[in-house]
């Protein structure tokens, strides 16, 4: 027994030694484990952690060109893109053999729009390790965007092949067929994705917007929304049970039963709805597919009295009754929405309808793809062949070739029109609306004074006015012209803006929280009433109601880089820096040319003590605008500190 027990021992002290030794060997020495933590912090999206944490590696000969390859990917997710390349190019310079910093230039070129050179690193990357499946992405997405279609659906079809079921690949695909006009691959490739972003979402969505498939259009965006429109009428109508003089819940629960197509609940719904907000529209369109066409026509008649939603009103009624009159309305509103419920029942209108009926209706179907305004032109071509005096084609050409950036042969037309028809004020509007190069500010004046002669009760011609005065000093009449176009029309947000800036000027806050709180009980799912509001408690330095309002923006359009800047410039002034940086960043995401976002996160960093990095975000800054005094003095200070 004992000497089973000594022979025990020793091999267990053989054991203890054997693996102290491996553990010596496999223990991971500072340099790595901070690779190892840094690359966990970029796991974690942690980036700025990851930054400091790889900046503090001790260089070490074989780990050197991951870090800079690590902390290039971390400067290239905090969107500072100048400092990612120099770091993937200190990594290129010292492992030759790996294509992860290729990838990396690649993607920052990429993003700076710079399709050569990101294509250069791309295929050098693709050469080096045919593997790669990022690589071979990178290089379709370059070659997408040199607009090398063939070569980058090559790339993307390489990718997809070592990894079948990568979305990003898919969608690179998509671009692709989207931008060749090729709607059979285009489908295809789509309906393979079991769940597309929604990015993907969005350009089928546009997709069949661009084939003139509109109902397919409308079809495809429902499909998609329907789980979270069916969870939030439910929502509602359990909210409604325990509390039903809730009547701000009523719009939104009669739009999503519409979508869901359950029109007769929607009717039912608007029945016990007693709010200010109108869905006159909703019920429209309700009413229309129950096939009670009477019935449409006079709630959408209603809605487009109520003004918020006259464009889609005006053009269910064009649709409803083929009035060209209708369109002509439409086109008078003061304000611009996207429905696609609209869009989706004017398809079919189209077929039998005459060119000036289409020339309206693709110039409509202009807001939601700029691409329908050179139809809108074909046609309205046509009219006047038939019609050269025909003022609705005349305009038609003149606004289509405005949005086609064409500002010569807009002008040519419109300015035939205002011959043609000295007494119609909508030619001299468009005339004075018109960039004509460095026309006199005065010329431009005039040209507004004739058109609110001739239409004294046009609020959009009104505001244009008081612009103008307001321009070239005449704040007087400025103020005399908001008055009239807000007396002329409860829509007009910019005139109520203005004038309550005037106000502010003038020490007159309580006038002005009146007309901009106004504007918002109009329409309170329009973001500018917000967004006024906002700048207006950013001027009276309350910041609290000022980031709610930036808030509520956001809520409306969560996309809004603007709002997102403005709120990373109050927690600078506040003195919250990490907020700063997360606004900032968010703002980035959905703009990444704003000068203002990098300025600002800039000074945040400097806040926060890093250096480094507030000298990376002042030469994007720099980037966008090379002249500017302002980063040029930051730079200065940073690089002397």
């Amino acid at each position: 027994m004992k000497r089973i027990l000594v022979f025990g021992l020793a091999g267990l002290f053989v054991v203890f030694i054997a693996a102290a030794i491996v553990s010596m060997h496999n223990t991971p020495s500072p340099a790595e484990s901070g690779i190892e933590r840094g690359r966990s912090l970029l796991d974690a999206e942690n980036y700025l952690g990851a930054v400091e944490t790889l900046r503090s590696v001790a260089d070490s000969p074989r780990r050197n060109a991951d870090t800079h390859t690590l902390l290039g990917t971390a400067y290239l997710r905090l969107h500072l893109y100048l400092a990612a390349i120099k770091e993937f190019e200190s990594a290129e310079k010292q492992n030759a053999r790996h294509p992860d910093p290729w990838i990396g230039m690649a993607s920052s070129y990429i993003e700076l729009g710079d399709g050569p050179k990101a294509l250069d690193e791309a295929s050098h990357a693709a050469t080096m390790d045919p593997n790669s499946i990022d690589a071979w992405i990178m290089l379709g997405r370059a070659q997408w965007l040199q607009h090398n279609y063939v070569e980058a659906e090559k790339a993307a079809l390489k990718a997809q092949k070592l990894a079948p079921d990568l979305p990003i690949t898919t969608e690179l695909l998509l671009h692709v067929y989207f931008d060749q006009e090729q709607p059979d691959k285009f489908e295809t490739t789509f309906y393979r994705l079991n769940n597309p972003s929604r990015s993907a979402q969005d350009l089928a969505v546009q997709f069949y917007i661009r084939q003139g498939s509109w109902l397919k259009a409308y079809e495809t965006r429902i499909r998609f929304e329907r789980q979270d429109i069916e969870r939030s009428i439910l929502e509602t109508e359990l909210a409604l049970k325990r509390e039903p003089n809730r009547m701000e819940l009523y719009p939104g629960l009669i739009r999503n039963l519409v979508k869901d197509g359950r029109y007769d609940e929607a009717i039912g719904a608007a029945r016990s709805y007693k709010g200010p907000v109108p869905v006159d529209l909703e019920i429209g369109k309700a009413l229309w597919m129950l096939g009670q066409r009477e019935a449409a026509i006079q709630a959408f008649e209603h809605s487009s009295a109520g003004r918020i939603h006259k464009p889609s009103a005006e053009v269910a009624l064009a649709v409803l009754t083929g009035d060209l009159r209708h369109w002509r309305e439409a086109y008078q509103a003061e304000r611009i929405e996207n429905d696609y419920f609209i869009l989706a029942h004017l398809e079919s209108a189209l077929a039998a309808a005459p060119p000036m009926y289409r020339a309206f209706a693709y110039r409509y179907a202009g807001i939601y793809d700029s691409y329908f305004y050179s139809k809108a032109a074909e046609q309205a071509k046509k009219v006047l062949d038939d019609d050269p005096r025909s003022l609705d084609a005349l305009l038609t050409l003149g606004t289509a070739y405005h949005r086609l950036g064409k500002l010569k042969d807009a002008v040519e037309y419109t300015e035939e029109a205002r011959q043609m028809y000295p007494k119609d004020a909508e030619p001299w509007a468009r005339l004075a609306s018109l960039d004509i190069g460095d026309r006199n500010p005065n010329t431009t004046v005039d040209l507004m004074i004739k058109a609110v002669q001739l239409d004294p009760r046009n609020a959009g011609n009104l505001y244009n006015l008081g612009w103008m005065f307001e321009q070239v000093g005449d704040i007087p009449r400025a103020i005399e012209m908001y008055e009239r176009a807000i007396q002329a029309s409860p829509l007009s947000f910019e005139a109520m803006n203005n004038l309550s800036l005037i106000y502010e000027q003038n020490g007159q806050t309580e006038r002005a929280i009146e007309l901009l709180g106004r504007a918002i009980s109009v329409d309170p799912e329009l973001e500018v009433g917000y967004f006024n509001m906002a700048n207006h408690y950013v001027r009276q330095r309350e910041w609290k109601p000022a980031l709610e309002a930036y808030d509520r923006v956001l809520e409306i359009n969560p996309t809004s880089a603007l709002a997102s800047v403005e709120k990373g410039r109050i927690h600078l002034e506040i003195g919250d820096s990490e907020a700063a940086v997360e606004d900032l960043n968010l703002a980035l995401e959905y703009d990444a040319h704003s000068f203002d976002a990098y300025f600002l996160l800039s000074t945040a960093y400097e806040k926060m003590n890093h250096i480094k990095e507030a000298i990376a975000a002042a030469e994007e800054a720099r980037r966008i605008r090379p002249d500017s005094p302002d980063v040029k003095a930051v730079l200065e200070r940073l690089h002397s500190s």
